[in-house]
């Protein structure tokens, strides 16, 4: 006789995976938080394209994050969230330039952007000229927003794993001794 769950048994849901990795019994609410505040750091990183990447090397030098918590906060920047986030980050990087909520994106013929904009230098030529009045606040704006994004990631996160572990475990806070 096998100890399988019965065939009527609820599998569980998303939500109860994200739980079961924010209550993981080898991790600090701490070290879990630490490891959103990166991912939510990184998914805003504007430089596209390198967000797996970052994460995979932030996994590498460092065995104290949660790597699945990490992708998983990483991967809110998708292909649902791209053009609202870049967006804000091209309006936050405006407003630190001083030039308001003014952000001119009439010069820019998004129906020309194809893959063939990335295939040659003369494609990635005029894609720079057609993008250069909304790049620097773009990533000026992206770098700050990756900034602004790792603390609230962090201590949004510890109030969430330490309340989980309250209700969940019903464990005191531990701290984690420092090296």
């Amino acid at each position: 006789m096998t100890d399988q769950p019965p065939q009527d048994a609820p599998k569980p849901g998303l939500l109860a995976a994200l739980k079961s990795h924010i209550l993981h019994p080898e991790m600090t609410s701490e070290q879990v938080a630490l490891s959103f505040g990166v991912g939510f750091s990184l998914a805003w990183n504007p430089l596209l394209g390198l967000h797996t990447a970052i994460v995979l090397l932030a996994c590498f030098l460092s065995r104290r994050l949660h790597r699945p918590i990490m992708f998983l906060a990483c991967f809110i920047n998708n292909p649902w969230t791209m053009v609202p986030m870049a967006t804000a980050s091209a309006y936050m990087g405006n407003l630190l330039l001083g030039r308001g909520l003014n952000l001119n994106l009439g010069g820019i013929r998004w129906h020309e952007i194809t893959w063939r904009s990335f295939a040659s230098r003369e494609g990635l030529d005029c894609l720079f000229g057609m993008l250069k009045p909304i790049l620097l606040p773009y990533l000026l704006g992206g770098f700050v927003l990756s900034a602004l994004a790792m603390p609230l990631g962090y201590f949004a996160m510890l109030h969430v794993a330490r309340r989980l572990r309250r209700v969940h475990l019903h464990l005191p806070h531990r701290h984690h001794p420092k090296p």
